[in-house]
């Protein structure tokens, strides 16, 4: 691949994040990544750039982006492949051919980011110990999700992807929301009850560049037993 220029993006992620992973995952389809930087603690003179005084933060020259999905979008809008002279922009790929179906991608991301993040991320946080593991909160976020996913699950029941025929960037942020549930919380009786999402989650996870950032799926057959509290 031949490119034109180089990058001078800086991309600032928190260390282990289901949701930094996502970000990561999106900058592998990108020709140009930028530069990750991965932080364990939160730097107040980075967040000070921040608008949201919180990570992930882009810095793309002079100008500093902060938020999930406006910083996906100009990375994938901005990226260019060059390739025998002929421009290919990628998000006719991750974002869709048209302003309809740019639309629908994003409608899916602000529901992914607002919906199922922050019920996964709580069920991540209980289970490796970054927070107090309460057996009926966690019972109760494990049905909101279920919730939610027997609903996704009927929209693919004729759709062959949340968007498309093909995989854009909602099918992988769902796919990186779902990823710890898949391995530790789902067992095959939740899973009886979402096939069309659990095929689009095998699609997605079996992609080179999901399990290069990710892992690789192994699907859950026992809930994971919670680990101790680790103090902050």
């Amino acid at each position: 691949m031949v490119t034109a220029e180089t990058t001078n993006e800086i991309l600032f992620l928190r260390e282990g994040n289901a949701l930094s992973k996502f970000i990561e995952l999106v900058t592998e389809f990108l020709p140009l990544p930028p530069k990750i930087i991965q932080l364990k603690n939160l730097d107040k003179e980075i967040l000070s750039h921040s608008q949201t005084k919180t990570l992930p933060l882009l810095k793309a020259g002079d100008v500093f982006i902060s938020g999930t999905i406006p910083i996906i979008k100009y990375l994938v809008k901005s990226a260019k492949d060059i390739s025998d002279g002929v421009i290919l922009d990628n998000r006719t790929i991750l974002l869709g051919k048209n302003i309809k179906e740019e639309t629908k991608v994003d409608m899916w991301l602000t529901f992914i980011y607002s919906k199922i993040f922050p019920i996964t991320n709580d069920i991540e946080n209980q289970l490796y110990g970054r927070k107090k593991f309460d057996i009926r909160q966690f019972e109760c976020v494990l049905n909101d999700l279920l919730e939610i996913l027997v609903e996704i699950n009927q929209h693919l029941e004729y759709n062959t992807f949340l968007t498309a025929n093909h995989v854009q960037i909602s099918d992988i942020m769902l796919s990186s929301a779902l990823f710890t549930c898949y391995n530790d919380v789902l067992t095959q009786n939740e899973l009886d009850i979402i096939p069309n999402v659990t095929r689009v989650f095998k699609f997605v996870s079996h992609m080179r560049n999901f399990r290069k950032v990710f892992g690789k799926v192994v699907l859950c057959k026992k809930v994971k037993k919670p680990e101790p509290y680790k103090q902050p």
